[in-house]
């Protein structure tokens, strides 16, 4: 076909539902026009949002960023900050509006290996495909698009004929008007975007799932293994609290063949939650939250999941979005779920795939409003190979997710957004990324990131599975969310008592009482109140003006009404000047 090339110079992509342009009432526009500058120099940018009257909105907080990524970063002060020489666009994000203008950057182009046209002068009229090289896992999928620049070098949106070679690695539900392609088996090929004699390929390499890799991964070590295999009954699952007694059973067995002698040693990771015997009979305590099941015989050791959850409180039951975004800004299609609801993470594509095989327990009455939630890799702790599927970790972090959260009806940014019971989450570890580090899973730990260090999640009370490489932690706020090895981490007593941040419970677990100790840079109005797991206030420690300086209150454990606490999960809420500034997990132990 005429004018067939290569283009691998644009990426302006989505892995599912792309946020597409408003053709019909524009609202978002870059003023500068198409920009043409040099390496060391800088360029300032603007741009305007208006409402369908046509009225500025002048607090509108609008993303930025350069495809493809190389060529330059938009500082928050709006200054256009080049980096390499090369052709592409200057991209204005505002909610679901879009506005790019083209970007040059005067010099030599970044180079492509891939691309053996890449010299070829570019002539017009002609088609590019965006983003020209594409990595996906089998069943994903990934909305393409593709312009038509004309004889001006105008770009135009306009209907494609999509296809793909070989037609065995995927497929177009409908190839004359869908822009998604269907990853099916694992391979390398092209795509193809048609319009008349004008044509463009994008290279396209379909990869095995993360849960197909793992599984082989496994299968080898069985093999290791000369045919061993410890697994327990039932596997993992999800009951209310006041279910009746669970009798969990383990099997062992040697090349196929069952030991029939087999005693195991049965235990639970949380006891606040379950008690379990030595026959594996396990009974609820009436508490809710996550525990292992684990089983252990010989060198082996197996575990399964048990989530408790409590169906009766906050029956206003409130909806959750979860919309996974890409370091270029893109946003992948939002998932829909309740409280009292788990979501499942799988099926994302690099660098987000590290995420997959995790999991979010959403408890019934963790929340009083719909929210939105955006789940970004913490670029901050993060380094990502375009070149290749990795994502390194700086700071000793083995994996990490940042979480932003947006109440429905609101623009603004909660951050951190405190839940009225903790969210149980799960991360997955590779355990070939410990063996290299000489870290041993035993001294994971869930910590919550932020300027003043590392301060671990509910006292460095995490479990961690390493028979499937999964570490669990209850999660009190979102914010930026890492595992790292305990030792190398920065503690709360760490910190400067003058530090208005400094927030301090111990001991905890306790059994009699515990110190709760916080500093004010100034004189707040503050409330200090102890919430059980129902989010049920039953004691006021604080509530009044307190002067500036360091505080410790003791609590030794007793309810509003005098009588005393029982052994169980607690939660103190620290709110200075009506803003939550902390909630803290307590545990009592008697």
């Amino acid at each position: 076909m005429k004018n067939f090339y290569i283009f691998s110079k644009l990426v302006l992509f989505t892995v599912g539902f792309f946020l597409t342009m408003n053709a019909t009432s524009q609202i978002l526009e870059i003023i500068s026009g198409d920009i043409i500058t040099d390496p060391d120099s800088s360029v300032m940018v603007t741009a305007t949002v208006t409402d369908t009257s046509g009225e500025a909105i002048t607090d509108a907080k609008i993303q930025w960023n350069t495809e493809p990524g190389y060529l330059g970063k938009v500082t928050k002060e709006g200054w256009l900050i080049p980096n390499h020489p090369g052709e592409g666009y200057l991209i204005a994000k505002y909610k679901d509006y879009r506005d790019s203008v083209m970007l040059t950057v005067n010099g030599t182009p970044k180079n492509d290996d891939d691309d053996d046209m890449g010299d070829m002068e570019d002539e017009y009229p002609k088609v590019k495909i965006v983003p020209s090289s594409i990595r996906v896992e089998i069943s994903d999928s990934v909305e393409l698009r593709a312009f038509y620049i004309d004889s001006m070098g105008y770009k135009i949106d306009t209907t494609f004929t999509w296809s793909v070679e070989p037609m065995e690695i995927g497929m177009f539900p409908d190839s004359s008007v869908s822009m998604f392609y269907s990853a099916d088996t694992a391979g390398s090929g092209i795509i193809i975007a048609t319009l008349g004699e004008l044509a463009d390929t994008a290279k396209i390499s379909v990869y095995e799932t993360r849960e197909k890799r793992e599984k082989i991964k496994k299968e080898k070590e069985k093999e290791n293994n000369k045919g061993k295999q410890l697994t327990i009954e039932p596997g993992d699952m999800m009951v209310y609290t006041g279910n009746e007694p669970i009798q969990y059973s383990a099997m062992y067995k040697t090349n196929g063949n069952k030991h029939q002698g087999a005693e195991f040693m049965w235990s639970v990771t949380d006891t606040t939650v379950a008690s379990i015997d030595e026959n594996g009979l396990l009974t609820l305590t009436g508490e809710t939250g996550m525990t292992l099941v684990e089983a252990a015989y010989s060198s082996f050791e197996a575990a399964v999941e048990l989530l408790v959850v409590d169906s009766t409180v906050d029956m206003d039951v409130n909806t959750i979005s979860i919309r996974r975004v890409l370091p270029n800004g893109n946003e992948l299609h939002p998932k829909y779920f309740k409280e009292g609801e788990s979501y499942k993470i799988g099926g994302l594509p690099y660098p987000l795939n590290i995420l997959n095989a995790g999991m979010l327990h959403f408890p019934y009455g963790c929340i009083s409003e719909d929210v939105d939630i955006f789940m970004f890799i913490p670029e901050k702790y993060a380094e990502m190979d375009d070149d290749s599927t990795e994502v390194s970790f700086t700071e000793d972090i083995i994996t990490g997710v940042k979480f932003s959260v947006v109440p429905s009806g609101s623009d603004t940014i909660v951050e951190p957004y405190y839940f009225n019971i903790p969210v149980e989450l799960k991360l997955v570890y590779k355990q070939d990324l410990l063996d290299s580090l000489g870290v041993d899973p035993a001294d994971l730990d869930v910590f919550f990131a932020d300027n003043t260090g590392f301060v671990d999640v509910n006292g460095g009370v995490a479990m961690v599975d390493t028979a499937r490489h999964r570490i669990y932690a209850s999660i009190e706020h979102f914010s930026t969310i890492v595992v790292k090895e305990a030792k190398a981490t920065t503690q709360v007593e760490d910190l400067e008592p003058e530090d208005d941040n400094y927030f301090n419970v111990y001991p905890n677990p306790f059994s009699a009482a515990t110190n709760i100790e916080f500093y004010l840079d100034q004189n707040s109005d503050v409330q200090l109140m102890i919430y059980n797991m129902f989010g049920q206030q039953v004691k006021v420690l604080v509530d009044g003006e307190l002067p500036k300086g360091k505080h410790k209150v003791r609590w030794s454990g007793n309810l509003q009404s005098g009588s005393q606490a029982t052994t169980g999960i607690y939660l103190c809420r620290f709110i200075k000047n009506g803003e939550v500034s902390n909630v803290k997990r307590l545990i009592i132990n008697r």
